[in-house]
């Protein structure tokens, strides 16, 4: 408790720590003035649809009312790099900068454990990540307060899991910081490293992911012959060449093509799930559209692939609650849980057996 009192503060009084945590509270207040402009537009559209459907007198359909949780959808696309960059700068220099001051030795030379030392500043710096996700929450609800936005109790439930998914991510590029600065000699060679590792997972990664995709599905096949058809003056549909035509070997040719598309669509969809399980920012973007905009994901989900893709909605069937569809998420959500965790046991276990000279 003694190191973790000590950092947590130190935290709190880092200039650049404060100057990215400032500039990420700018960000969100941004992104939500934007969503609540939006959730404005979309309410006051639902409202004449609703209108129109009671003056009309038709039953059995009602549109769907906007959700206050698409105004967190601006916080997410919009502040995914400052998140992970806030994470790294609470992180990078934990270690690496006891060594260059010299006063690793000196620490460790009081009654003080070294796992104690690791955990104090681990523990010291998440709990300053927490910090910065709360108050960045706490200022959104009181924007949507003061615009008369009340959310439900689900709202605020989801809210809350939107928040807890955040954490979760800053904690994966906290814990990599962490992890370099116990690895590297000095504090810059720890944040060159830990930018560099940052760039290729959110940068580099998914575009080599899009090389391998396209190199493992192949060529996506062309589709077969198709018959002309022009349009008469009447409106009329009329095919052109019908002596050209041959409607059995269309019809062998187009069962050929769907069967290729299909395997083709399929072995795309097997490495774009593998190359965005290697992807924080993928996770966390999936697993944060499926807290706040659950409808959608669903779906995108049933959803056929393919050229023949046809998304069919059923009016009458209930909006999923995101629970439901984070169940389906299981895969993405124990990455986003494993890897801080196995990140900071590589930190400690580097700690535990550094030679403090």
């Amino acid at each position: 408790m003694i190191i973790v009192q000590k950092e947590f503060p130190d935290h709190l009084t880092s200039k650049r720590f404060f100057v990215i945590l400032a500039l990420f509270l700018i960000i969100s207040v941004i992104g939500i003035s934007l969503g609540i402009g939006e959730y404005d537009r979309d309410l006051a559209a639902y409202q004449e649809k609703i209108a129109a459907v009671e003056s009309s007198g038709v039953t059995g359909w009602m549109p769907d009312r906007p959700s206050v949780l698409s105004v967190y959808s601006s916080i997410s696309d919009q502040s995914i790099i400052i998140e992970a960059v806030l994470a790294i700068v609470a992180g990078f220099d934990l270690v690496s900068k006891e060594k260059e001051m010299k006063t690793l030795k000196t620490l460790l030379s009081h009654p003080i454990y070294r796992d104690e030392v690791i955990n104090g500043k681990a523990i010291g710096g998440g709990a300053a990540i927490v910090l910065a996700i709360g108050l960045a929450l706490l200022v959104s609800l009181a924007m949507l307060l003061i615009a008369g936005i009340i959310p439900t109790v689900d709202e605020f439930s989801a809210i809350a899991t939107f928040g807890a998914v955040s954490i979760l991510f800053l904690l994966i590029y906290f814990s990599l910081a962490l992890t370099l600065s116990t690895l590297a000699r000095d504090s810059g060679s720890a944040l060159i490293a830990t930018l560099v590792v940052f760039i290729i997972l959110s940068s580099l990664l998914p575009l080599a992911g899009e090389i391998a995709i396209d190199t493992w599905a192949g060529e996506r096949p062309d589709p077969p012959y198709v018959q002309k058809i022009i349009m008469s003056e009447s409106g009329a549909m009329i095919p052109v060449d019908t002596d050209e035509q041959d409607p059995q070997g269309e019809k062998e040719a187009m069962k050929t093509y769907e069967a290729e598309a299909k395997v083709y669509y399929e072995k795309k969809a097997a490495v774009t799930a593998i190359v965005e399980a290697a992807s924080p920012q993928t996770n966390y973007k999936k697993i944060t559209e499926a807290v706040i905009d659950p409808y959608r994901v669903v779906k995108m989900q049933n959803s056929p692939q393919g050229p023949f893709g046809i998304v069919v909605t059923d009016p009458d069937a209930t909006p999923p609650h995101f629970t439901d569809v984070l169940a389906g998420l299981w895969g993405n959500i124990a990455l986003l849980l494993a890897l801080p965790g196995v990140l900071f046991l590589t930190a400690y276990l580097c700690f535990m057996r550094m030679d403090v000279r």
